[in-house]
């Protein structure tokens, strides 16, 4: 079953899975590409043909059956590719917050006198977490006989960080000029640490941007989507009443209908905008807070449910308070 599922992905894909292999190992994600291509496909298959076939039944509309299906499928593949670039962006972080710490312990037992391998595995502590892997990893390479420009360049395999391929890059360059290695970790790690500090000091200041996009999307948004519905079922009535009355007492020979916007479309069109609008909101504020857009899809379903709650508030409140108006 196996095989039949990574034969027909290889076929499907055509062989050409290079940047998805990439993809998933560095979101550590434990599936062949070929067998997550046939995997996906038939997923991605079945949605589309349930939901073609639900739309088609309940609407007896066969644009709205091969439109919705497309519509579906593209928000799936967005929604999964999001998912595994956030997996991917975590592992990252998570190296980069430690690697610092990680540099200075092991430049610390390079200065104790200890092997360079020891060095290596002492290094690995705990709270390091995938990072300690590597460096056990690492350790046991130079220990079997692999040099420490080697077992440095091991470390950033699998690993989408361009601050630590950086850093890597960096202090093979130094070892391959002659410069001392317990040196370049200290001096790199006290880099590594300015640069984190500087950014959060950055992030402190834009922060109040950040509050500013959450208040318009979140707050001041759904409540002018509500005044404008009201609004606009008010003078939906309005202009109704205008036209009776022209037709029947003031002028018959001029034709003057009532508006066709109702109050249903602009709550559709709002649904639509809000979604819109958080969804956005939701990548710029992890841009700004997180320094990647990928963590936004975390804040969508806050930000999305609490927008829809403050519009049906703002709507009930504002019915209570222009129910008493009569258009006569």
């Amino acid at each position: 079953m196996m095989k039949a599922r990574e034969a027909f992905g290889k076929f499907i894909s055509r062989g050409k899975v290079g940047g998805l292999k990439k993809k998933l190992a560095y979101a550590d994600v434990k599936i062949k590409p070929y067998v997550f291509v046939t995997d996906l496909f038939i997923f991605l298959l079945s949605v589309a043909l349930a939901s073609g076939i639900g739309v088609y039944l309940y609407f007896g509309n066969l644009f709205y059956a091969i439109i919705i299906p497309i519509i579906s499928v593209v928000v799936l593949l967005s929604t999964i590719y999001i998912v595994i670039s956030l997996f991917e962006a975590r592992r990252a972080k998570a190296i980069e917050d430690v690697l610092p710490d990680a540099l200075l312990v092991m430049a610390s037992n390079l200065r104790s006198g200890v092997p360079t391998d020891e060095a290596f595995t002492l290094s690995a502590r705990p709270e390091f977490g995938l990072l300690a892997e590597k460096i056990k990893k690492a350790g046991k390479f130079i220990a079997s006989g692999g040099t420490v420009q080697e077992a440095f360049k091991m470390l950033p395999k699998d690993i989408n960080s361009k601050l630590f391929k950086q850093t890597i890059d960096l202090i093979v360059e130094g070892l391959e000029s002659g410069g001392e290695l317990a040196t370049l970790l200290e001096a790199t790690a006290y880099d590594i640490k300015d640069t984190q500090t500087i950014r959060k000091e950055i992030r402190s200041i834009i922060y109040v941007y950040a509050l500013f996009i959450f208040i318009a999307a979140c707050l001041i948004a759904p409540v002018l989507y509500a005044v404008s519905i009201q609004l606009a079922s008010v003078l939906s009535k309005l202009s109704k009443t205008i036209a009776v009355q022209f037709l029947t007492e003031k002028s018959p020979t001029v034709k003057l209908a009532p508006t066709q916007i109702t109050e249903e479309f602009l709550t559709r069109f709002a649904y639509v905008n809000l979604g819109i609008v958080t969804v956005f909101s939701s990548f710029i504020i992890a841009l700004i807070n997180k320094g990647n857009e990928k963590y936004g899809i975390v804040y969508i379903p806050f930000l999305l449910g609490l927008a829809m709650i403050l519009f049906h508030i703002a709507r009930i409140a504002l019915s209570i308070f222009f129910g008493g108006i009569r258009v006569v």
